[in-house]
């Protein structure tokens, strides 16, 4: 097998033990609760999973826009990232992200459509719109 070992997970999740959908989500140096509406079964205690997959991708665009502009010495004064969710059954792939990103600063127009380039190869852009594999193990006692 060709992939890379990591000695530490990217993230985990634990339930919560309270008996609802809570789970205690760790990514880095911190932990979240996600969770569902109440509607589906939860409490809304925290972002669902495509909540949490939208928020990847926002980070992972506001990052990549500002680490390109940055290494040019263009002035962003402030950039907002959305991430809207939708599921189109009638469509292949029937989920869609919608992403809007607003920037503000001493731009011209060329800079701008620059760096709108540069958000389409964001890593977490790239990964959704190419796909990728998952590989499960179970375990247990």
């Amino acid at each position: 097998m060709t992939d890379a070992v990591h000695t530490r997970p990217f993230a985990t999740a634990d339930d919560s033990g309270h008996g609802g959908l809570q789970t205690f989500v760790t990514a880095g140096p911190s932990t979240i609760v996600a969770d569902v509406s109440v509607a589906q079964g939860g409490l809304d205690l925290g972002p669902d999973p495509h909540e949490l997959v939208c928020a990847g991708l926002a980070a992972c665009t506001s990052m990549t826009v500002r680490l390109y502009a940055n290494r040019k010495g263009w002035n962003i004064a402030a950039m907002h990232v959305e991430v809207f969710h939708h599921a189109d059954p009638d469509q292949t792939p029937h989920d869609r992200f919608e992403r809007v990103i607003t920037i503000e600063g001493d731009l011209n127009d060329e800079q701008i459509e620059r760096l709108f380039e540069i958000a389409e190869k964001c890593p977490i852009h790239k990964l959704l719109t190419a796909g990728a594999r998952v590989v499960t193990t179970v375990g247990g006692n």
